[in-house]
């Protein structure tokens, strides 16, 4: 009874202590996941915060193009001096033609010096028509026209985000629109003014696009409201009352702290993980770009990360367990007799291979196990030396010397790779050496344990290929691609004078024309398509990622700026000449110092130089450039 006891408390303790241990560091590698997760998923949406506000800059230019057209026009300036029916006919057709075509406008009116409207065309993006409106009215107790009468002659303004009313009634469903204001001026007299009113849900579909519904964006005013939003009840709280509850600034009051003194960031605050970037759309009206992720979200973006640490986790709680009972139950049989036999006996008759080998290494006993797992049957290899048999003779001087060391500690055990003799097959193994002693402690024999663990090899290769591949166009993705990055940064520190190295950014421009035209399959093969011509194009050597939707990423070893930019200029050309591929690239180029964070921002300054000076094109911003 007492002996029965004894085992009992031998395996309660054991089995705690090593259930604990497992327990503890599978919460740690928890807590990091979480915190990967977390600042990851910040990373890529600032770059999609940064992407829509690309876009906005350049339908910002398109914008002010138009009005300072439609402005100072002929026909309007001859419909002003002459307000018959035909000038006025040409100047209808005219604003239709511009709004059936950019589908950016809701209205386009002229007023005069008093507000009231002379000419006004409605457009209905659902039915793609514009009409023209008779019943036109006075519109001067609205803000916007107070704020258009101080603008100075031939100054655009922008007035901020709110809904659209008619004859004093908000127009429902809400209408939110933009309005851009101009003063029309004929012979250096102030006449009246021009308001483009922009569709805000048009613009916001064309900006906000993300192939990651988690990433798209918000729009919030200056005061915290929200003026566009997948959520249709959070809108327009500063207008309606039964929302005025839906307030970023209330929400998130340190978030919204944050916004003011920073142009762009992250803060985690109230379980939530909220990016944010600055819009300037006028130098008296900004807006917020907001990215809003609840921790449910942020962990369904990690799910399958999560399920295999749980699975892990599981297997190795198992194992822990199905070994615990076992060698517990051994331990105790052991003390009831002696030790070389137990030794012998407990290791024959368990599930894994073993050798038994005198103390010159020579086999004494196999068992069904070991021939099964190597190859090799007791009579082929009685006498013979285990190691020199299991590892061969490349590696037989250091695993001997391994051996002999374990003599001392009595336990040894490491990872080995042993060939089938009769398949030729590899299995990678658990090799445990144990030295079973005589009297006077001198080593009697050894006791080898082999355990496959070779599908445990091959799945873990097989999940770091995956983790590291980007799956459409089979090159690096980010995670690996910022690995590389940290290396390179890391070697051109150590190394400063040995080797020079750039680091490249490529951008597909117009791509998204590309998914909207041609559809997502054929923006697919595009990306493809251009990742191959990379490939063919650059070295060997380069280390080519795409980190984007269609944006990669290229470390260049042995390169200097110069030689660099001659190469991304080849790539560019092959691109551009390339007969399946309608698109170019815009490039931004850097060279690389041990400062990755800088060397990346700077490459993506040159990238936006690229965009900016009309796409098409490598730009250079050295790290040695001042940078904002």
């Amino acid at each position: 009874m007492r002996q029965q006891k004894n085992i009992f408390w031998h395996l309660c303790i054991t089995t705690i202590v090593l259930v604990s241990v497992v327990l503890a560091y599978y919460a740690q590698r928890y807590q990091t996941l979480q915190k990967d997760t977390v600042e990851l998923t910040a990373k890529q949406a600032m770059h999609q915060l940064a992407y829509s506000e690309r876009e906005y800059q350049g339908v910002r230019s398109q914008f002010v193009s138009i009005i300072k057209l439609l402005s100072h026009s002929r026909s309007l300036y001859d419909y002003i001096l002459v307000p018959n029916d035909d000038n006025r006919q040409v100047v209808e057709e005219i604003w239709s033609s511009v709004a059936i075509n950019q589908k950016w406008y809701t209205q386009i009116r002229f007023l005069d010096n008093s507000g009231y409207e002379k000419l006004r065309l409605n457009y209905l993006l659902s039915g793609n028509r514009a009409s023209i409106v008779d019943q036109l009215q006075d519109k001067s107790h609205r803000g916007y026209f107070r704020y258009a009468q101080q603008l100075k002659d031939d100054q655009i303004g922008a007035w901020g985000i709110d809904l659209e009313m008619e004859n004093g009634e908000l127009v429902y469903p809400y209408k939110p629109a933009l309005r851009l204001i101009t003063p029309v001026e004929v012979g250096e007299e102030r006449v009246g003014y021009l308001i483009l009113n922009i569709d805000v849900w048009y613009l916001s579909s064309r900006l906000n696009y993300s192939p990651d519904d988690f990433f798209r964006p918000e729009l919030v005013g200056e005061k915290g409201f929200y003026s566009v939003s997948d959520d249709p009840s959070k809108l327009f709280g500063n207008l309606l009352a039964s929302r005025s509850q839906h307030n970023l600034a209330s929400l998130y009051p340190k978030t919204w702290q944050t916004m003011q003194t920073k142009k762009s960031g992250y803060v985690i605050e109230n379980d939530h993980l909220v990016v944010f970037n600055l819009l300037q759309i006028s130098p008296r009206h900004k807006l917020y770009l907001v990215i809003d992720l609840s921790r449910d979200e942020l962990k369904a973006r990690s799910e399958r990360d999560y399920q295999l640490l749980v699975k892990e986790a599981s297997i190795v709680l198992l194992v822990v367990l199905a070994f615990t009972i076992p060698a517990t139950c051994i331990l105790v049989y052991y003390r009831k007799r002696s030790l070389e036999s137990q030794l012998a006996r407990a290791a024959l008759s368990g599930m894994s291979a073993v050798v038994i080998s005198d103390k010159r290494h020579r086999v004494v006993l196999v068992n069904h196990e070991f021939e099964k797992l190597t190859g090799y049957r007791q009579k082929e290899i009685s006498s013979k030396n285990i190691i020199q048999t299991l590892v061969g003779e490349k590696t037989f001087a250091s695993m001997l010397a391994l051996f002999n060391k374990a003599t001392s500690s009595q336990t040894w055990e490491d990872e080995v790779s042993i060939e089938n003799p009769k398949t030729g097959s590899k299995v990678t193994a658990i090799m445990r050496v144990q030295c079973v002693l005589a009297k006077g402690k001198k080593v009697s024999y050894y006791i080898t344990s082999l355990v496959d663990i070779s599908e445990r090899k091959e799945l873990e290769e097989r999940l770091r290929i995956l983790s590291e591949k980007d799956e459409l166009t089979q090159l690096w993705n980010r995670r690996k691609f910022e690995q590389e990055l940290r290396r390179s940064a890391k070697l051109t520190q150590r190394y400063p004078k040995v080797q020079d190295t750039c680091l490249a950014l490529l951008d597909i421009d117009f791509f998204k024309r590309v998914n909207d035209e041609q559809g997502h399959d054929e923006g697919d093969r595009v990306i493809s398509r251009v990742g191959a011509i990379i490939i063919e194009t650059l070295r060997e050597t380069d280390f080519i990622a795409r980190i984007g939707g269609e944006e990669f990423a290229i470390i260049m070893p042995h390169s200097s700026i110069d030689e660099a930019e001659q190469a991304l200029n080849r790539v560019r050309v092959a691109v551009e000449i390339a007969s399946d591929v309608p698109v170019t690239v815009s490039v931004g180029l850097t060279d690389l110092t041990a400062d990755s964070t800088r060397c990346y921002k700077c490459a993506d300054i040159a990238l936006y130089e690229s965009k900016t000076l009309g796409r098409n094109r490598v730009s250079v911003c050295k790290s040695s450039d001042e940078i904002a």
